[in-house]
C-alpha cells in the first residue's frame, strides 16, 4: 500500500486522470487541462501511464459501464477515496491473481494516446 505522502502526491494526478472516465466526450482543451497537473507532478511519462492503468482505471472504469455514469466529475477527495479503496482491495491475494476484466484497456490506451503528446515539453 502507498504511504500517506505518496497518496498526497498522487491525489492531483488521480483527480486529473479521473476525467478520462467520465461519461462525456472530452475535447482538446480538456486534455490540455488534464495534462497541466500531470506535468507538474514530477512523475515520468512511464510512471503516469502506469498510474493510469494500475491505479485510476481499476477504480473508475466501472463508471463507463454504468447506465447512469458520472459525467460532471468527482472531487479530488472522492477520487482519492475511490482509488485508495480500490488499491486496498487489490492488496488481498485474490486481486493479485485475477485479472481486472472490467477495465477496458482499449479505452485506457486510446485516452493515453490523446493525452501523452501534451505531457511532453
Amino acid at each position: 500500500m502507498l504511504s500517506q505522502s505518496d497518496i498526497d502526491r498522487r491525489s492531483p494526478v488521480w483527480h486529473g486522470l479521473s476525467q478520462l472516465f467520465l461519461d462525456t466526450e472530452l475535447q482538446r482543451q480538456d486534455y490540455e487541462s488534464i495534462a497541466g497537473p500531470l506535468r507538474a507532478s514530477g512523475y515520468s511519462m512511464q510512471e503516469l501511464h502506469r498510474i493510469l492503468k494500475d491505479e485510476v482505471a481499476p477504480a473508475l472504469a466501472p463508471n463507463l459501464a454504468s447506465a447512469a455514469g458520472e459525467w460532471a466529475g468527482w472531487s479530488e477527495n472522492t477520487v482519492r477515496d475511490l482509488v485508495v479503496r480500490s488499491l486496498q482491495k487489490r492488496d488481498v491475494l485474490i486481486w493479485r491473481i485475477l485479472p481486472m476484466r472490467w477495465v477496458d484497456r482499449r479505452h485506457v490506451e486510446a485516452e493515453w494516446n490523446k493525452l501523452a503528446p501534451l505531457l511532453v515539453g
